[in-house]
Order: C-alpha cells, then sequence, then structure tokens
C-alpha cells in the first residue's frame, strides 16, 4: 500500500501580494486618521476655590471667567483642523475607489497590477507628507500642511511673518523628502 505524500506548495503569487499591499496602505490610513483626529480630552468646569489643586487644568493664554475657562480658538487653528479632515476625507474616498476596482472581479492582471501601483504611490504620498509637516513642526512652525502630487507640493504653515530664511528652509525641508521642480512648489503662509 502506498501512501501519497502531499506536497505544501507556498509559492506567493500576484493576488496575494497585491492583498498585503493593500492591507499595509488600510494600516497606514488608519494610522494617519488616528493621528490627525485626536482630539484634545474634554474638562469640566473646575471645582470654585480661591486655591489651585493638584491636577487643576490651566489653559495658556485663556481667558478666565467666574464660570470657568473659556479658550478663545482663532480661524488659522480652525483652517488646519478643517484641512486635515478635508485631506483625510479625500485621502479616503481614493483608497476606497482603488479598493472597489481591485476588488470588483472583472479585472486583468495587468489592471490590478496598475491598481496595486496606483496603492503604492497614495501610500508613499501620506508617508511623504506626514514627514514633511512632521520636520516643518520640528523646526519651529507652529502648524503645517502639506499637499504632494508627483510633480507639484504645495506646503500650508503658520507663521506670523514669513520671511526668505523660513522659505528656504521649508523648500529644504521638502527637496529633502522628494524631488519636485523648483517652479512647482508653493508655500502659503497662514497668519
Amino acid at each position: 500500500m502506498k501512501f501519497g505524500k502531499k506536497r505544501l506548495n507556498l509559492i506567493i503569487g500576484r493576488k496575494q501580494i497585491a492583498v498585503a499591499g493593500l492591507t499595509v496602505l488600510l494600516g497606514a490610513a488608519v494610522y494617519v486618521n488616528l493621528v490627525y483626529s485626536a482630539r484634545p480630552a474634554e474638562t469640566t468646569e473646575p471645582a470654585k476655590a480661591d486655591t489651585p489643586t493638584y491636577g487643576e487644568i490651566r489653559f495658556v493664554g485663556a481667558e478666565t471667567t467666574d464660570d470657568g475657562i473659556s479658550v478663545a480658538s482663532t480661524d488659522s487653528d480652525e483652517y488646519f483642523a478643517q484641512a486635515r479632515l478635508d485631506k483625510q476625507k479625500s485621502r479616503d474616498e481614493s483608497i476606497e475607489v482603488l479598493q472597489s476596482f481591485y476588488y470588483g472581479g472583472d479585472s486583468t492582471s495587468d489592471e490590478l497590477a496598475v491598481i496595486s501601483e496606483d496603492v503604492r504611490e497614495v501610500s508613499g504620498y501620506i508617508e511623504k507628507e506626514s514627514r514633511i509637516e512632521s520636520l516643518l513642526k520640528a523646526q519651529g512652525f507652529s502648524d503645517a500642511l502639506c499637499y504632494l502630487t508627483d510633480s507639484t507640493a504645495n506646503i500650508v504653515v503658520k507663521t506670523s511673518g514669513l520671511d526668505n530664511a523660513q522659505a528656504a528652509q521649508i523648500k529644504s525641508t521638502l527637496l529633502g523628502e522628494m524631488s519636485v521642480p523648483a517652479e512647482n512648489i508653493t508655500i502659503v503662509e497662514i497668519k
């Protein structure tokens, strides 16, 4: 009596690579969403006492009234918050469209390869944008947003006044992460 050995085939195919790539992209999108949508903890009104207590929250630059603390929000802070939400929403929509094309079922292997390349491109832009924004904040800018395409870069920074040295610093940071022609770089200042 012969017993046939079954051989386990562990060859990874294109579909598995594409699914793994989409999974990594989805994980990156979730991470970026968590980073940009982190909201500060809500606080309750502080107890009315003449002496401060341990753990009492004091906002820098906030006005204290008899009713509690009121924080003045500026238009530029609202702009950056809304712009981040819009940016995340558009990225999520583009990922959703690519996933619908990929899992549509009637795509050829060449079309699936193109879709996988688009997914890698989008995830690369998300990563570069996050890195550039973090570097600009680390260099002393209050807030920064970055929008990248294959041939253009738009940088929005929150400053009280942008001088030539700061513009050169922004351009240097951007060119350290990707190659963009100088005429295709736009720097916008929000006060």
